[in-house]
């Protein structure tokens, strides 16, 4: 008995508080949760023995050209390979590849705009249509949050029946006039603005992309909703003939605009196409299935957002990279707007680039056989990036502001998957460090910038996954070695990654690392046996191999900066977040790390409701104010919309200026973090 008190003592406040309550309802469970916080806290410090060793002998030392292979890992890697279709290592590229589109979107802004007074008015009641859009989806040119581009896919024959023919002719010329109509909160007419082919914005002789119509809805107001529908009328007759109905949407802000909480979703490995059964136009098979994986979690994710936002809704979607299985299958963007629609048509799209949005043609899934030569030109037919006001290469690497969150997205790729490297001599890590001593600066100042700083990128940076095997010496160790410095110089909250399709949340020098590649692509295992000889420390990796997993991110609003009117709507909200928490079941918001009892135990608090609020107010609620509160949620099979299952949750403060000039770093790059 004496040794267990002598063990409690080491608990946090919080575990006390946790293991407190669980006893107050069950022996059996406390025992569970107690074993589980004594497990963790001996595997750290084991951990934190072998990181002081690991770094005393490791300081300053430089990648070599080729690390040494640990030949126990040979045949499970060989397998995964096999069995999954990974190439063992990256494929080498051309030195030269060909240019990007020019212009790109960004380039011809101007062209979206229009001063023709558009005529084809009409009321606001539901539209009687011949043919509805079903693959809509909207993103950024900017960082400025009075515009949205409003972006539609129209079927050319290969998911559904040829429609492309209804408003284009054979020779790219406009047989329809599309337009996007815009209303506000109040029922208001806002605007009418133009919709247009792509061909009238980039030149491209490609063919493969002539489903794409652009618009751009400009002078919105920050943190306001509005709604939007597509009209298209033909020109022949001026007869409405396709549309949608209104469709809400939120705008976003910045602090200087809104003082206030935001959610994100964040996205991995979508993989649009993958067992679609056709290729370039060609139907491979009579049934064409699509990603019905990618289907299934998006679904569960626009289906549970007001309840997992507490009806506030997401304010942006982030997808980290390999968007489809293959880049330039037109047919596979179709497949992945057919998915994901149901979200991006109400959320903007921010994303950064993955291998398999690099693959150009080839056979299959565009591995090594994707083609010879790195090129992206076929990605930024459907996807805008913005432009950042701290300088970036378009549609490569940019950061924004989005409320407390300091966002920061990379092309991590490498010339071995890409076209730019990112060690620490190039274009790119020097823009890197610039933003990021640049965004530091303010916080120390105390400027009303934002507390968080998050990072976006593709590599599995920190992962147990096949990319991420101890062996590997290619572009995901090297991206640990050239990035970790600056993050931990820096003070980087948290950092998204994807590449492997495994599920890992893992902590290395005061950053949190979540890789998540568990959307539409295959699902593969993690290498157990390596988790005991990482020196970073992995907070929770998912067991299941095909559980897929979807991630909710909450951020206050800059505490430090709120107005009075600000403090009461801060106030109003965790009011409603409370009230939502005890009509929801406990296990769709809070997890204490052991997945085998955590519905159990969840269930003895929804039985229990003073111990539920006592919880919800000591351990979530008193964070909301200056924590960015993660959650991830299980996608099974059998997986109903009416429950969600949470399998992971974390709450992560800012790191203040003290905590940064404390740990006293001096840059050193490449330096190596994974033995």
């Amino acid at each position: 008995m004496s040794n267990v008190k002598e063990t409690i003592i080491n608990f946090t406040t919080e575990e006390r508080i946790i293991l407190e309550l669980i006893g107050q309802l069950s022996r059996k469970h406390q025992d569970i949760i107690r074993n589980h916080y004594l497990k963790k806290k001996k595997i750290k410090l084991k951990k934190q023995k072998l990181r002081d060793k690991f770094l005393k002998k490791k300081k300053g030392k430089k990648l070599t050209k080729k690390e040494r292979i640990r030949f126990q890992l040979i045949p499970a890697v060989l397998s995964q390979a096999l069995t999954k279709g990974i190439p063992l290592w990256e494929p080498k590229r051309k030195k030269s590849s060909r240019k990007e589109l020019k212009p790109l979107l960004f380039e011809v802004e101007d062209k979206l705009r229009s001063d023709e007074k558009l005529l084809k008015r009409s009321s606001f009641a539901n539209l009687d249509l011949e043919l509805t859009f079903d693959k809509i989806y909207l993103q950024r040119l900017d960082a400025n949050n009075s515009k949205i581009l409003v972006k539609l896919f129209v079927d050319w024959g290969y998911l559904n029946e040829n429609k492309l023919h209804l408003f284009i002719d054979s020779n790219k010329n406009e047989i329809a006039d599309c337009q996007i109509v815009v209303i506000d909160k109040n029922t208001k007419l806002v605007d009418i603005y133009p919709l247009k082919h792509i061909s009238k914005l980039i030149i491209d002789e490609d063919e493969s992309a002539n489903s794409l119509f652009v618009g751009q809805i400009d002078g919105l107001l920050p943190d306001e909703k509005y709604k939007y529908r597509i009209e298209c009328y033909r020109k022949s007759d001026g007869k409405l003939f396709a549309g949608t109905q209104f469709k809400e949407f939120r705008t976003s802000f910045n602090l200087n605009e809104r003082n206030k909480s935001l959610f994100f979703s964040i996205s991995s490995d979508l993989h649009g196409g993958r067992h679609g059964g056709f290729m370039r136009g060609n139907v491979k098979s009579s049934k064409i299935n699509g990603n019905l994986d990618l289907n299934r979690v998006f679904s569960s994710i626009a289906s549970t957002e007001d309840k997992v936002t507490f009806d506030e809704g997401y304010s942006l979607s982030i997808a980290t990279g390999d968007l489809t299985e293959n880049a330039s299958y037109s047919e596979y963007w179709a497949d992945l707007f057919k998915r994901c629609s149901i979200l991006w048509d109400h959320v903007p799209l921010l994303t950064c680039l993955g291998n398999h949005d690099y693959y150009c043609g080839g056979k299959g899934k565009g591995s090594i056989l994707g083609g010879s030569e790195e090129d992206c030109r076929y990605w930024h037919k459907y996807m805008t990036n913005p432009i950042s006001y701290s300088g970036s290469l378009p549609g490569h690497w940019y950061s924004l502001d989005q409320g407390n969150v300091h966002a920061v997205f990379l092309d991590s790729n490498g010339t071995g998957w890409g076209k730019y490297d990112i060690d620490c001599t190039t274009e790119q890590w020097h823009w890197l460090e610039n933003d990021l001593r640049n965004w530091r600066e303010k916080v120390n100042r105390g400027e009303k910038v934002p507390q968080f700083c998050f990072v976006f990128l593709h590599s599995a940076i920190m992962s147990l996954g096949f990319w991420g095997r101890g062996f590997n010496s290619g572009n995901d160790e090297k991206v640990q070695s050239y990035l970790t410095p600056l993050f931990r110089k820096y003070g980087v909250d948290m950092v998204f990654c994807g590449h492997d399709h495994i599920y890992q949340r893992s902590k290395w020098m005061g950053t949190q690392y979540l890789e998540n590649g568990r959307y539409g692509g295959s699902t593969r295992p993690y290498f157990f046996w390596k988790k005991k000889r990482v020196v970073y420390d992995i907070e929770r990796i998912c067991e299941d191999w095909n559980t897929r997993i979807y991630t909710t991110v909450y951020i206050p609003p800059n505490t430090k900066h709120l107005t009075s009117d600000e403090s009461t709507n801060m106030r109003n909200l965790k009011q409603k977040v409370r009230e939502e928490l005890l009509s929801q079941p406990l296990a769709s918001n809070y997890f204490f790390g052991v997945r085998s009892s955590n519905q159990e135990i969840c269930r003895l608090f929804d039985h229990n409701v003073k111990q539920k609020e006592k919880l919800i107010d000591e351990l979530i609620l008193t964070k909301l104010d200056d924590h960015v509160w993660l959650r991830a949620y299980a996608v099974e099979k059998n997986y109903k919309p009416e429950f969600q299952e949470i399998i992971d949750s974390t709450f992560v403060k800012a790191k203040d200026s003290n905590e940064i000039n404390h740990m006293k770093y001096e840059l050193v790059c490449p330096e190596k973090v994974v033995e």
